[in-house]
């Protein structure tokens, strides 16, 4: 029970941070509904904790705790590489940058 509390108030406060940064337009609304429906999911497992026995059975797993914990690996595996590919191109914005600045202080 004492998880489930938790879990709550950490959902409520990151949905409450999410709705703020798309009310100031720092997030976009495609990402404001992925955000919103990740942690109403999250929610709704940790409140109705059974329902992932039905998920797990989809997915061929024995329990829906082991599910969760693959899924979640999974989705984290994938962030890791947007936000891999996303400093790549970051850095090489950033050294464009630098190139043009080098290039005009020198004339």
């Amino acid at each position: 029970m004492l998880i489930q509390i938790f879990v709550t108030i950490l959902a409520v406060m990151v949905l409450i941070h999410t709705f703020i940064r798309f009310r100031k337009a720092t997030i976009g609304r495609s990402e404001f509904f992925v955000w919103l429906i990740l942690w109403l999911g999250v929610l709704v497992l940790i409140w109705n904790p059974r329902s992932t026995n039905v998920v797990a059975h989809w997915l061929g797993v024995g329990r829906g705790a082991d599910a969760v914990f693959y899924v979640s690996i999974v989705v984290l595996f994938y962030a890791i590489f947007r936000l891999y590919g996303k400093l790549e191109n970051l850095e090489h914005q950033l050294s464009e940058l630098v190139k043009k600045i080098a290039l005009n202080q020198k004339k």
